[in-house]
C-alpha cells in the first residue's frame, strides 16, 4: 500500500512540474495580452489545461460586455475570444468544480 500511495504522490509532483515546465508567461502577462487584444479592464484569469494545452483564460470586462480571452502560458499567443457573462462563467466553474469533485471520488475508489 505504501508503495502505490508513494507511486501516486511521485505521479501528482511530475505532473505538477510538468504543467509549471509548459509556462512561459506569467498570469500578468496573460492578462496584459488579453487587454491588448480587448481593450478594457482584466478582471480575473485562470491557469487550466484546455484543448490540449495549458493556457490562461482571462476576463476582460469594457463598457458593454464581459470577454474571456484564452491566452497561451507556453507562446503568449492569444488563442481565441469570445462574449461571455458573469452567469456563464459561474455555471462554467460550478461544472469544473463537480467535475473535479467527480474525478477525486473515482480517484480514491481506486
Amino acid at each position: 500500500m505504501k508503495n502505490i500511495t508513494l507511486l501516486a504522490i511521485a505521479a501528482c509532483l511530475s505532473t505538477t512540474i510538468a504543467a509549471h515546465a509548459a509556462t512561459k508567461i506569467t498570469a500578468s502577462q496573460a492578462e496584459a495580452l488579453a487587454v491588448k487584444k480587448i481593450p478594457g479592464k482584466a478582471v480575473s484569469s485562470k491557469y487550466e489545461f484546455e484543448d490540449g494545452r495549458w493556457q490562461y483564460a482571462v476576463l476582460v470586462k469594457n463598457k458593454t460586455c464581459l470577454y474571456e480571452v484564452e491566452v497561451n502560458a507556453k507562446t503568449g499567443k492569444v488563442m481565441d475570444s469570445e462574449k461571455t457573462s458573469a452567469r456563464e462563467e459561474a455555471q462554467e466553474a460550478a461544472a469544473d468544480k463537480a467535475a473535479a469533485k467527480k474525478a477525486n471520488r473515482a480517484h480514491k475508489s481506486k
